[in-house]
């Protein structure tokens, strides 16, 4: 099997799985009376796990190949799947050891899979790579999530859950072999984790400081859009099936969109896309006038599926092609992925703590409250926005 192919599998398991059980973990965790405070609390660790991961991404790398810290992040997050299956409702005891551990596998797998995917990208691609990627990730999020929401409606209690969560570790039980039954290296060839004995500094980058806080920006979007939105409709319908459908809406939006993307694929189409993702996010500001229900949160979704695939392919696409073309080895490109990470990682910290603040604060929030929260974060893509604006780096020919 090439190793490409490989990729490609382990990525699609790995995406099954998180499809089938991470959109339903703050409903299980709803469930069995953990509270919205530790909730968030949970997704706060784990973006301040991932921030630290990503931040220490050399001196891991010093240690573990890609192949390897992939492997390592694919068990993690099979471990903590089998802990779920294990506590089952202790699980609101142990928030934040899970936080931590899902945090970790959650690195190294996208560590690895940024790093190995700059390394077999050819140049000329990425926007290629990143729509076609999205599409299927899209394709499978219109499929598992309401399997997932229609078993745990079926089955009795949180059955229901633990079957969904047994049908995602089987799934990382599969990438963990496509992993471990790939040929070892050569002895001729090069150790993939051995480091130079002299390090260069790392390349400099046109434009990467604009682009970096480009990503903060798409971090913060996504903080507060990334659960908050589900969590919300879970709480006002009680739902398993309803949130299943919401999240396959979101994909269906982002497939016709990613496709969109890749068959008008050049630096252009992602400018025009930018600015009409950023006009498309500000449409949020109607919440202002809507009460918080099923209908109302099924459009916010649909906006902020609508939007997201532009802001993802043209952050990454400038991202891998300016890495791909400055980067001197391997460590310079994780180094330089693990700088992306954590400035996007920050965004989503820094949103969650911004919310976990107001709680603190302002105390219990009222559903009504959050209609104002989610309407007013619709003004942070407009900084992703000004942030690329007019940016060459990474700019690539389309294929």
């Amino acid at each position: 099997m090439k190793p490409v192919t490989r990729l490609f599998l382990i990525s699609t398991g790995w995406t099954l799985a998180m499809y089938m059980a991470s959109n339903f973990v703050g409903a299980w965790f709803w469930d069995i009376g953990t509270g919205l405070r530790p909730i968030l609390l949970f997704y706060t660790i784990l973006f301040v796990v991932m921030v630290a991961s990503f931040g220490m991404a050399s001196r891991i790398r010093n240690h573990l190949s890609s192949p390897v810290m992939m492997t390592l992040g694919i068990i993690l997050n099979a471990v903590y799947l089998a802990l779920l299956l294990i506590l089952k409702t202790k699980t609101r005891e142990y928030f934040i050891p899970l936080a931590v551990l899902d945090g970790l596998s959650s690195s190294f797998y996208w560590l690895s899979l940024f790093v190995l995917a700059s390394t077999w990208v050819e140049a000329g691609q990425e926007s290629w790579f990143n729509s076609w990627t999205g599409t299927i990730e899209a394709i499978l999020g219109l499929l598992a999530p309401p399997l997932s929401g229609w078993i745990i409606r079926a089955i009795p209690g949180l059955n229901g859950y633990r079957a969904v969560f047994f049908i995602a570790f089987l799934s990382l039980v599969g990438c963990t072999w496509l992993i471990l039954a790939a040929r070892a290296p050569k002895p001729d060839q090069p150790t993939a984790g051995r480091e130079p004995a002299t390090r260069r500094p790392l390349p400099v980058i046109p434009g990467w400081r604009r682009l970096t806080w480009s990503f903060w920006a798409l971090g913060m979007r996504d903080g507060m859009y990334f659960f908050v939105p589900n969590l919300l409709l879970y709480i006002v319908t009680g739902n398993t099936v309803l949130l299943g459908a919401f999240s396959a809406m979101q994909a269906a939006i982002e497939g016709v969109v990613f496709w969109a993307l890749t068959r008008w694929a050049g630096p252009l189409t992602r400018r025009l896309g930018l600015l009409l993702a950023t006009i498309v996010s500000l449409t949020a500001l109607g919440l202002l006038a809507l009460p918080l229900n099923a209908t109302v949160l099924f459009l916010l979704g649909g906006v902020i599926a609508l939007s997201y695939p532009s802001f993802k392919v043209t952050l990454e696409s400038s991202a891998l092609g300016a890495i791909t073309q400055y980067s001197h080895n391997e460590a310079d490109r994780v180094q330089l992925t693990g700088i992306k990470e954590v400035w996007i990682n920050s965004g989503r910290l820094l949103s969650l703590a911004l919310l976990l603040l107001l709680l603190t604060l302002l105390g219990p929030l009222h559903l009504g409250d959050f209609r104002w929260i989610l309407a007013l974060w619709s003004f942070v893509p407009v900084g992703i926005y000004l942030g690329v604006r007019g940016l060459k780096v990474g700019e690539v020919p389309a294929p």
